[in-house]
């Protein structure tokens, strides 16, 4: 009899604990736990690692990929620390969020800008589960590899806003317009808890009047990190058959062929391109310019060099038809100034002479 009654109380127990959180789950009004995901993702693009962890219940669950998993908020904070000290930005390309029950489904690309000023796009799948007003449970289902190690090739068609035939979606900007226009979003951003895309990375604007960020924007930076990957194939998808190609003063090149003929031998022979810094970009319907630093390191002596620069890109479709780069691109062909022979000026005072040292 004792037996019976205490499993009646347990049973009991059980059966309003269910109703109390089907209750909760009911008056959940829609869409709260989507705002929920969007907000813990803006933490997480201003490695806000302190507001990151707080979205989280006491006793969670997380897991990126293959790493360990975390177990509570300490652990959770430590592995988001050490991710983010490894790039420079971060940004989740959202495509869809659906919310069942408890359970909400995220399918995004997440856009990592490295240390080296080089980008990568990987899709990814994020499963959360919601208890009240908290995540009891995230998990990240994604391959990260790619972010450790430039080399390794993405094709572009990986991004899941691919579709039939090779076609691909728009983005929806959805985290550029929570910045923008969320009110949270916006108190944040005045706060100092800016994404670090709009200061590292794209630096891209958070008001509204940049939002409408273009396919043919997105393919000269998928074109970038092709040329930085030396991916040459690749390279060629973003180009038009007649494209014409200039640096500097130098004679022009036509033709997708000759332009990754001009560039593969320049970074073989002359100097690799390794990252770049960017300033500025300007857009506007059919031409994109890009205002950088480019990094390279000389082929022979191993210099280091930063060359300021204006690259022009004339669109056709999702193509560059028209790729002008403005630079002085000398100090590639210029020693060590101590190797370099010395003259006098008519001041008697020694100048080196980069013109008469390659005579």
């Amino acid at each position: 009899m004792a037996n019976g009654i205490s499993s009646a109380v347990s049973n009991s127990k059980v059966e309003a604990a269910i109703a109390n959180l089907n209750q909760a789950t009911l008056e959940r009004p829609p869409g709260t736990t989507s705002d929920l995901v969007k907000r813990l993702f803006s933490r997480g693009e201003a490695f806000d690692t302190e507001g990151f962890i707080t979205f989280f219940t006491d006793t969670p669950v997380y897991q990126f990929g293959n790493f360990e998993v975390c177990l509570d908020k300490a652990a959770i904070k430590k592995s988001a620390e050490a991710f983010f000290s490894q790039i420079s930005a971060v940004y989740h390309d959202i495509k869809m969020i659906r919310e069942i029950e408890d359970v909400v489904f995220v399918e995004m690309d997440v856009i990592y800008w490295r240390k080296d000023g080089s980008v990568v796009r990987l899709p990814c799948c994020d499963i959360f589960r919601v208890e009240g007003d908290k995540f009891s449970e995230l998990r990240i289902f994604m391959d990260v590899n790619p972010v450790f190690n430039p080399r390794t090739f993405v094709p572009e068609s990986a991004s899941i806003f691919t579709i039939n035939q090779g076609k691909k979606l728009a983005s929806l900007h959805t985290m550029r317009k929570h910045f923008a226009e969320h009110p949270e979003g916006k108190r944040r951003v005045e706060a100092g808890f800016a994404p670090k895309w709009s200061i590292d990375g794209p630096k891209w604007s958070i008001g509204k009047e940049e939002l409408n960020l273009s396919e043919q924007l997105e393919a000269v930076v998928q074109l970038s990190g092709f040329v930085l990957n030396e991916d040459w194939e690749q390279v060629k998808h973003f180009l038009t058959d007649d494209i014409f190609y200039k640096v500097g003063s130098s004679e022009p090149v036509y033709g997708k062929q000759a332009v990754v003929n001009f560039l593969s031998s320049m970074f073989a022979n002359t100097a690799k391109f390794t990252g770049h810094e960017i300033r500025k970009i300007w857009h506007e319907s059919g031409i994109i310019v890009v205002e950088m630093d480019a990094k390279y390191i000389t082929v022979q002596d191993k210099r280091h060099l930063t060359i300021a620069c204006c690259d022009i890109y004339r669109m056709r479709g999702n193509q560059v038809s028209e790729w002008r780069v403005y630079a002085d691109i000398l100090p590639f062909y210029q020693g060590k100034p101590q190797e370099q022979p010395t003259q006098t000026n008519g001041n008697g005072n020694k100048y080196f002479s980069s013109v008469d040292s390659q005579q």
